[in-house]
């Protein structure tokens, strides 16, 4: 498994609805949005998923960046979802999407959340 990366440049998706999409906010996540993008928070996570396998950060299937993991937990935390809850609203959301940074890439299957967040370990996830 590879860890994924992610690339944080403007997209086409949102390119297309202009204005309207850089105005889309959440009074509840727009504050827990900047202390999610702690760097020692992320290189936690980015370890965590090293753990799968001796090689998982360099082979293997590309997985979910660990900024877009970390989001995804607490998104899941805050609204009490289970995991197909979680995958249900970010496939509908656009400010779900924004948030966790999927924009208009694909969201994972709730069996993918549930994998990776065993990796977190139960701590990590509450």
């Amino acid at each position: 498994m590879t860890i994924g990366a992610l690339s944080r440049q403007s997209t086409l998706f949102y390119v297309a609805l202009g204005l309207q999409a850089s105005l889309i906010k959440d009074d509840l996540l727009e504050p827990i949005d900047a202390l999610l993008d702690d760097e020692e928070l992320l290189e936690l996570v980015r370890g965590q998923l090293a753990t799968r396998s001796p090689s998982s950060a360099k082979k293997g299937r590309r997985t979910i960046a660990p900024d877009r993991l970390l989001r995804c937990c607490a998104l899941k935390h805050i609204k009490e979802w289970s995991f197909r809850d979680l995958e249900r609203e970010l496939r509908g959301s656009l400010v779900y999407r924004k948030f966790t940074r999927f924009h208009e890439d694909s969201t994972p299957d709730h069996s993918v959340f549930s994998k990776l967040f065993k990796l977190l370990g139960p701590e990590a996830v509450r």
